[in-house]
Protein backbone atom coordinates (compact mmCIF):
# COMPACT_ATOMS: atom_id res chain seq x y z
CA UNK A 1 0.00 0.00 0.00
CA UNK A 2 0.93 3.49 -0.49
CA UNK A 3 2.24 5.43 2.76
CA UNK A 4 4.27 8.51 3.71
CA UNK A 5 6.09 6.68 6.79
CA UNK A 6 9.34 7.64 7.46
CA UNK A 7 11.76 5.68 10.64
CA UNK A 8 14.94 6.38 11.74
CA UNK A 9 17.52 4.47 13.79
CA UNK A 10 21.35 4.50 14.03
CA UNK A 11 23.18 4.54 10.60
CA UNK A 12 20.12 3.88 9.03
CA UNK A 13 16.70 6.09 6.85
CA UNK A 14 13.46 3.61 6.82
CA UNK A 15 11.27 5.68 3.65
CA UNK A 16 8.68 4.84 1.67
CA UNK A 17 9.63 1.96 -1.19
CA UNK A 18 9.55 2.98 -4.41
CA UNK A 19 10.07 2.70 -7.89
CA UNK A 20 13.14 4.45 -7.89
CA UNK A 21 14.59 2.43 -5.95
CA UNK A 22 14.46 -0.63 -7.96
CA UNK A 23 17.91 -0.35 -9.62
CA UNK A 24 19.83 -0.26 -6.65
CA UNK A 25 17.83 -3.25 -4.82
CA UNK A 26 18.71 -5.69 -7.87
CA UNK A 27 22.34 -5.45 -7.59
CA UNK A 28 22.51 -7.46 -4.68
CA UNK A 29 19.68 -10.11 -5.00
CA UNK A 30 20.83 -13.61 -5.68
CA UNK A 31 19.65 -16.48 -4.86
CA UNK A 32 21.16 -16.71 -1.11
CA UNK A 33 19.79 -13.04 -0.82
CA UNK A 34 16.19 -14.15 -1.89
CA UNK A 35 16.30 -17.94 0.20
CA UNK A 36 13.22 -18.05 2.00
CA UNK A 37 10.91 -16.03 -0.55
CA UNK A 38 7.93 -17.16 -2.33
CA UNK A 39 8.44 -14.99 -5.20
CA UNK A 40 10.53 -15.63 -7.73
CA UNK A 41 13.97 -14.20 -7.48
CA UNK A 42 14.12 -10.88 -9.73
CA UNK A 43 16.88 -11.01 -11.80
CA UNK A 44 16.54 -7.45 -13.74
CA UNK A 45 15.66 -3.89 -13.18
CA UNK A 46 12.08 -4.56 -14.37
CA UNK A 47 11.74 -7.83 -12.38
CA UNK A 48 12.36 -5.87 -8.93
CA UNK A 49 10.44 -2.96 -10.44
CA UNK A 50 7.48 -5.65 -10.59
CA UNK A 51 8.08 -6.84 -6.78
CA UNK A 52 8.27 -2.86 -5.93
CA UNK A 53 4.62 -2.48 -7.84
CA UNK A 54 3.42 -5.31 -5.55
CA UNK A 55 4.60 -4.06 -2.17
CA UNK A 56 3.30 -1.29 -3.38
CA UNK A 57 -0.25 -2.62 -4.06
CA UNK A 58 -0.37 -5.33 -1.11
CA UNK A 59 -3.15 -4.26 1.52
CA UNK A 60 -1.50 -3.82 4.87
CA UNK A 61 1.85 -3.44 4.02
CA UNK A 62 3.70 -0.80 4.64
CA UNK A 63 7.00 -1.21 2.46
CA UNK A 64 10.58 0.52 3.15
CA UNK A 65 13.93 0.89 1.48
CA UNK A 66 16.42 1.08 4.03
CA UNK A 67 19.07 3.80 3.26
CA UNK A 68 22.55 4.93 4.80
CA UNK A 69 21.95 7.67 7.01
CA UNK A 70 25.09 9.61 5.81
CA UNK A 71 24.94 8.58 1.80
CA UNK A 72 21.39 7.72 1.10
CA UNK A 73 22.47 4.97 -0.54
CA UNK A 74 20.73 1.93 -0.85
CA UNK A 75 20.97 -0.72 1.74
CA UNK A 76 18.22 -3.21 1.40
CA UNK A 77 14.27 -3.42 1.51
CA UNK A 78 12.08 -4.59 4.97
CA UNK A 79 8.52 -4.06 5.61
CA UNK A 80 5.49 -4.26 7.97
CA UNK A 81 2.73 -6.26 6.97
CA UNK A 82 -0.47 -7.94 7.82
CA UNK A 83 -0.98 -4.69 9.78
CA UNK A 84 -4.32 -4.95 11.73
CA UNK A 85 -4.19 -1.87 14.51
CA UNK A 86 -8.19 -2.76 15.49
CA UNK A 87 -6.32 -6.28 17.31
CA UNK A 88 -3.47 -4.54 17.51
CA UNK A 89 -1.11 -7.15 15.36
CA UNK A 90 1.48 -6.84 12.67
CA UNK A 91 4.27 -8.92 10.48
CA UNK A 92 7.42 -7.60 10.20
CA UNK A 93 9.50 -9.13 7.06
CA UNK A 94 9.75 -9.14 3.36
CA UNK A 95 13.35 -7.92 4.36
CA UNK A 96 16.46 -8.65 2.60
CA UNK A 97 19.84 -6.73 2.82
CA UNK A 98 23.17 -5.92 0.88
CA UNK A 99 25.64 -9.11 1.70
CA UNK A 100 28.02 -6.01 2.23
CA UNK A 101 26.23 -5.16 5.51
CA UNK A 102 25.37 -8.49 7.06
CA UNK A 103 26.48 -9.29 10.06
CA UNK A 104 26.72 -5.13 10.78
CA UNK A 105 24.61 -2.77 12.79
CA UNK A 106 21.82 -2.64 9.50
CA UNK A 107 19.43 -4.98 10.67
CA UNK A 108 18.77 -4.58 14.67
CA UNK A 109 19.07 -0.84 13.70
CA UNK A 110 15.97 -1.54 11.40
CA UNK A 111 14.38 -3.67 13.37
CA UNK A 112 14.56 -1.27 16.67
CA UNK A 113 12.98 1.38 14.15
CA UNK A 114 10.34 -0.85 13.49
CA UNK A 115 9.73 -2.51 17.15
CA UNK A 116 9.22 1.21 18.37
CA UNK A 117 6.90 2.14 15.71
CA UNK A 118 5.08 -0.75 16.19
CA UNK A 119 4.97 -0.51 19.77
CA UNK A 120 5.58 2.57 20.89
CA UNK A 121 3.33 4.67 18.47
CA UNK A 122 1.09 2.43 17.22
CA UNK A 123 0.47 0.58 20.48
CA UNK A 124 0.23 -2.71 19.22
CA UNK A 125 -0.02 -5.72 21.34
CA UNK A 126 2.04 -8.41 19.30
CA UNK A 127 4.44 -8.37 16.51
CA UNK A 128 5.08 -11.59 14.78
CA UNK A 129 8.33 -12.59 12.33
CA UNK A 130 8.17 -16.07 10.59
CA UNK A 131 11.08 -17.33 8.40
CA UNK A 132 11.16 -20.08 6.38
CA UNK A 133 12.69 -23.48 8.53
CA UNK A 134 15.61 -23.91 5.91
CA UNK A 135 17.21 -20.51 6.19
CA UNK A 136 19.47 -21.25 9.36
CA UNK A 137 21.04 -17.53 8.77
CA UNK A 138 17.47 -15.32 9.19
CA UNK A 139 16.56 -17.93 11.97
CA UNK A 140 19.34 -17.13 14.03
CA UNK A 141 19.24 -13.65 13.53
CA UNK A 142 15.83 -13.37 14.35
CA UNK A 143 16.51 -15.39 17.79
CA UNK A 144 19.12 -13.02 18.13
CA UNK A 145 16.39 -10.05 18.54
CA UNK A 146 15.06 -11.87 21.60
CA UNK A 147 11.60 -13.12 20.00
CA UNK A 148 10.16 -16.34 21.30
CA UNK A 149 10.08 -18.73 18.78
CA UNK A 150 6.47 -20.16 18.84
CA UNK A 151 6.53 -23.15 16.86
CA UNK A 152 6.67 -24.61 13.44
CA UNK A 153 3.78 -24.01 10.76
CA UNK A 154 4.30 -27.01 8.49
CA UNK A 155 3.67 -26.79 4.25
CA UNK A 156 3.09 -23.47 5.08
CA UNK A 157 5.45 -22.05 2.31
CA UNK A 158 5.19 -22.45 -0.95
CA UNK A 159 8.65 -21.64 -3.36
CA UNK A 160 8.81 -20.05 -6.87
CA UNK A 161 9.78 -23.73 -8.02
CA UNK A 162 6.45 -25.44 -6.45
CA UNK A 163 8.57 -27.00 -3.94
CA UNK A 164 6.82 -26.29 -0.23
CA UNK A 165 8.54 -25.34 2.61
CA UNK A 166 7.90 -25.19 6.75
CA UNK A 167 7.65 -21.67 8.11
CA UNK A 168 8.98 -20.82 11.53
CA UNK A 169 7.17 -18.47 13.73
CA UNK A 170 8.49 -15.87 16.20
CA UNK A 171 6.93 -13.29 18.24
CA UNK A 172 7.62 -10.67 20.57
CA UNK A 173 4.97 -8.98 22.92
CA UNK A 174 4.25 -5.49 24.47
CA UNK A 175 5.20 -6.69 27.83
CA UNK A 176 8.28 -7.77 26.49
CA UNK A 177 8.96 -5.32 24.12
CA UNK A 178 11.58 -3.34 26.74
CA UNK A 179 13.70 -6.55 27.35
CA UNK A 180 13.91 -6.90 23.44
CA UNK A 181 14.31 -2.87 23.00
CA UNK A 182 17.40 -3.17 25.93
CA UNK A 183 18.94 -6.19 23.74
CA UNK A 184 18.51 -4.18 20.31
CA UNK A 185 20.14 -1.04 21.30
CA UNK A 186 23.07 -2.70 23.11
CA UNK A 187 23.84 -4.65 19.87
CA UNK A 188 23.82 -1.43 19.29
CA UNK A 189 25.95 0.64 21.06
CA UNK A 190 23.31 2.85 22.85
CA UNK A 191 22.34 2.79 26.12
CA UNK A 192 19.39 2.26 28.01
CA UNK A 193 17.11 5.38 28.22
CA UNK A 194 18.17 5.48 32.21
CA UNK A 195 21.71 4.81 32.02
CA UNK A 196 23.23 6.92 29.66
CA UNK A 197 25.74 7.93 32.47
CA UNK A 198 26.98 4.32 33.13
CA UNK A 199 26.98 3.40 30.01
CA UNK A 200 29.18 6.21 29.29
CA UNK A 201 31.21 5.24 31.76
CA UNK A 202 31.39 1.27 30.90
CA UNK A 203 32.16 2.87 27.30
CA UNK A 204 35.32 4.55 28.16
CA UNK A 205 36.47 1.53 30.13
CA UNK A 206 35.86 -0.63 27.20
CA UNK A 207 37.65 1.88 24.64
CA UNK A 208 40.74 1.88 27.58
CA UNK A 209 40.58 -2.50 27.68
CA UNK A 210 40.59 -2.95 24.03
CA UNK A 211 43.44 -0.22 23.71
CA UNK A 212 45.25 -1.99 26.29
CA UNK A 213 44.46 -5.40 24.65
CA UNK A 214 46.05 -4.43 21.16
CA UNK A 215 48.95 -2.94 22.66
CA UNK A 216 50.25 -5.88 23.44
CA UNK A 217 53.34 -7.74 21.07
CA UNK A 218 53.47 -11.32 20.31
CA UNK A 219 57.42 -11.63 20.20
CA UNK A 220 58.65 -13.64 17.47
CA UNK A 221 59.25 -17.08 18.81
CA UNK A 222 59.33 -20.61 18.15
CA UNK A 223 55.67 -21.77 18.39
CA UNK A 224 56.18 -23.43 21.25
CA UNK A 225 53.10 -24.73 23.61
CA UNK A 226 53.96 -22.12 25.89
CA UNK A 227 53.58 -19.14 23.50
CA UNK A 228 50.18 -17.23 23.31
CA UNK A 229 48.36 -17.07 19.87
CA UNK A 230 48.14 -13.60 18.12
CA UNK A 231 45.59 -12.87 15.22
CA UNK A 232 46.05 -9.87 13.05
CA UNK A 233 42.53 -8.66 11.34
CA UNK A 234 42.62 -7.04 8.35
CA UNK A 235 39.61 -5.47 7.04
CA UNK A 236 38.27 -3.11 4.94
CA UNK A 237 35.70 -2.11 2.15
CA UNK A 238 35.71 -3.48 -1.61
CA UNK A 239 38.85 -2.51 -3.22
CA UNK A 240 40.76 -1.41 -0.67
CA UNK A 241 43.70 -3.81 -0.96
CA UNK A 242 43.22 -6.20 1.88
CA UNK A 243 44.00 -9.49 -0.29
CA UNK A 244 47.15 -7.56 -1.66
CA UNK A 245 48.21 -6.41 1.79
CA UNK A 246 47.86 -9.70 3.18
CA UNK A 247 49.74 -11.38 0.56
CA UNK A 248 52.21 -8.64 0.66
CA UNK A 249 52.48 -9.35 4.73
CA UNK A 250 53.00 -13.01 3.93
CA UNK A 251 56.31 -12.34 1.76
CA UNK A 252 58.07 -10.02 4.36
CA UNK A 253 57.27 -12.34 7.10
CA UNK A 254 58.29 -15.42 5.11
CA UNK A 255 61.31 -13.20 3.94
CA UNK A 256 62.00 -12.82 7.58
CA UNK A 257 61.56 -16.59 8.88
CA UNK A 258 58.76 -15.59 11.03
CA UNK A 259 56.09 -18.49 11.38
CA UNK A 260 52.30 -17.67 10.86
CA UNK A 261 49.51 -18.99 8.76
CA UNK A 262 46.86 -16.44 6.31
CA UNK A 263 43.29 -17.39 5.87
CA UNK A 264 41.20 -15.32 3.57
CA UNK A 265 37.94 -15.53 5.70
CA UNK A 266 35.66 -14.87 3.04
CA UNK A 267 36.36 -18.52 1.28
CA UNK A 268 35.39 -19.78 4.66
CA UNK A 269 31.49 -19.93 3.47
CA UNK A 270 31.63 -19.77 -0.07
CA UNK A 271 30.19 -22.70 -2.35
CA UNK A 272 27.29 -22.95 -4.65
CA UNK A 273 24.27 -23.91 -3.47
CA UNK A 274 24.96 -21.04 -0.48
CA UNK A 275 25.60 -22.41 2.43
CA UNK A 276 23.14 -21.05 5.33
CA UNK A 277 23.95 -22.93 8.66
CA UNK A 278 24.85 -20.13 11.14
CA UNK A 279 27.90 -18.98 11.80
CA UNK A 280 29.14 -21.36 9.29
CA UNK A 281 32.67 -19.37 8.75
CA UNK A 282 33.40 -19.33 11.84
CA UNK A 283 33.49 -22.95 12.57
CA UNK A 284 35.36 -23.28 9.76
CA UNK A 285 37.94 -20.83 11.50
CA UNK A 286 37.97 -22.79 14.24
CA UNK A 287 38.50 -26.38 12.72
CA UNK A 288 41.40 -24.78 10.26
CA UNK A 289 43.36 -22.90 12.21
CA UNK A 290 43.21 -25.63 14.77
CA UNK A 291 45.14 -27.38 12.37
CA UNK A 292 47.60 -24.86 11.55
CA UNK A 293 48.12 -24.59 15.77
CA UNK A 294 48.71 -28.24 16.25
CA UNK A 295 51.78 -28.00 13.35
CA UNK A 296 53.27 -25.23 15.96
CA UNK A 297 51.58 -21.78 14.77
CA UNK A 298 51.03 -19.23 16.92
CA UNK A 299 50.38 -16.63 14.43
CA UNK A 300 47.75 -15.51 12.35
CA UNK A 301 46.69 -12.88 9.56
CA UNK A 302 42.68 -13.42 8.87
CA UNK A 303 41.21 -11.11 6.35
CA UNK A 304 37.84 -10.33 5.66
CA UNK A 305 35.44 -7.12 4.92
CA UNK A 306 33.95 -7.02 8.71
CA UNK A 307 36.50 -8.70 10.73
CA UNK A 308 37.84 -5.41 12.59
CA UNK A 309 34.55 -4.99 13.78
CA UNK A 310 33.71 -8.37 14.92
CA UNK A 311 37.27 -8.99 16.45
CA UNK A 312 35.49 -10.75 19.71
CA UNK A 313 33.53 -13.20 17.91
CA UNK A 314 36.34 -14.33 15.47
CA UNK A 315 39.04 -14.78 18.36
CA UNK A 316 36.22 -17.02 20.42
CA UNK A 317 35.64 -19.02 17.23
CA UNK A 318 39.59 -19.42 17.51
CA UNK A 319 39.46 -21.09 20.33
CA UNK A 320 42.80 -20.34 22.18
CA UNK A 321 42.49 -16.61 23.54
CA UNK A 322 44.86 -15.30 21.13
CA UNK A 323 46.17 -11.59 21.47
CA UNK A 324 44.17 -9.30 18.68
CA UNK A 325 45.56 -6.70 16.20
CA UNK A 326 42.46 -5.51 14.06
CA UNK A 327 43.08 -3.46 11.01
CA UNK A 328 40.71 -1.41 9.10
CA UNK A 329 42.23 -0.48 6.14
CA UNK A 330 41.11 2.37 4.05
CA UNK A 331 40.45 4.34 1.20
CA UNK A 332 38.76 7.32 -0.45
CA UNK A 333 35.71 6.44 -2.82
CA UNK A 334 38.09 7.67 -5.79
CA UNK A 335 41.04 4.90 -5.07
CA UNK A 336 38.84 2.12 -4.18
CA UNK A 337 36.46 2.66 -7.49
CA UNK A 338 39.53 3.42 -9.56
CA UNK A 339 41.39 -0.54 -8.24
CA UNK A 340 37.66 -1.85 -8.47
CA UNK A 341 37.66 -0.71 -12.25
CA UNK A 342 40.81 -3.10 -12.61
CA UNK A 343 39.13 -5.90 -11.98
CA UNK A 344 35.41 -5.41 -12.40
CA UNK A 345 33.20 -4.22 -15.69
CA UNK A 346 30.08 -2.68 -15.97
CA UNK A 347 26.95 -3.64 -13.92
CA UNK A 348 28.93 -5.44 -11.87
CA UNK A 349 31.26 -2.64 -11.53
CA UNK A 350 28.55 -0.85 -10.70
CA UNK A 351 27.43 -3.17 -7.87
CA UNK A 352 30.48 -3.60 -6.80
CA UNK A 353 31.09 0.05 -6.14
CA UNK A 354 28.13 0.69 -4.52
CA UNK A 355 28.55 -2.26 -2.01
CA UNK A 356 31.90 -0.84 -0.99
CA UNK A 357 30.70 2.89 -0.30
CA UNK A 358 27.86 1.42 1.83
CA UNK A 359 30.61 -0.94 3.28
CA UNK A 360 33.09 1.89 3.97
CA UNK A 361 30.85 4.19 6.10
CA UNK A 362 29.36 1.02 7.78
CA UNK A 363 32.31 0.03 9.03
CA UNK A 364 33.86 3.05 10.35
CA UNK A 365 30.73 3.81 12.39
CA UNK A 366 31.08 -0.07 13.48
CA UNK A 367 34.68 -0.31 14.61
CA UNK A 368 35.54 1.04 17.89
CA UNK A 369 38.66 3.70 18.37
CA UNK A 370 40.95 0.40 19.26
CA UNK A 371 40.62 -0.76 16.11
CA UNK A 372 44.03 0.57 13.99
CA UNK A 373 43.32 2.97 10.83
CA UNK A 374 45.78 2.16 8.32
CA UNK A 375 45.21 4.28 5.06
CA UNK A 376 46.05 2.35 1.65
CA UNK A 377 45.25 5.37 -0.87
CA UNK A 378 48.89 6.36 -2.69
CA UNK A 379 50.66 3.02 -0.89
CA UNK A 380 52.21 -0.07 -2.40
CA UNK A 381 51.22 -3.18 -0.19
CA UNK A 382 54.73 -3.63 0.68
CA UNK A 383 54.30 -0.50 2.68
CA UNK A 384 50.70 -0.90 4.55
CA UNK A 385 52.19 -4.52 4.86
CA UNK A 386 55.13 -3.18 6.93
CA UNK A 387 53.55 -0.64 8.59
CA UNK A 388 50.82 -3.79 9.83
CA UNK A 389 53.26 -6.15 11.32
CA UNK A 390 55.37 -2.76 13.37
CA UNK A 391 51.90 -3.14 14.89
CA UNK A 392 51.93 -6.49 15.50
CA UNK A 393 55.07 -6.48 16.36
CA UNK A 394 56.13 -9.83 14.32
CA UNK A 395 59.49 -8.41 12.69
CA UNK A 396 62.48 -9.47 14.83
CA UNK A 397 64.16 -5.94 15.78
Amino acid sequence: MQHDLTLDAPGVNLVPLGPEHAAALVAFVDDRVWRGMTTPVPRTPDDMLEDVERALATPGRYAFAVLDAESGAVLGSTSFYDVDLRMGRLEVGHTFYDPAVWGTHVNPACKLALLTHAFETWGVHRVALRVDARNARSLAAVARLGALEEGRLRGHRLAPDGSRGDSVYFSVLADEWPAARARLRTRLGLPSPDEHAASDEQAASDERAGAARDDERARPGDGGPGERSHVVLIGGRSGVGKTSVAHALHALLRDADVPHAVIEGDYLDLAHPAPHADRLAERNLRAVWSAYRDLGHRRLVYTNTVSPQYADDLAAAMGDSPRVTAVLLTADDDTARERLAQREHGAELAAHVARSDAAARALERGCPPSVHRVGTAGRTPDEVARGIAALAGWLPT
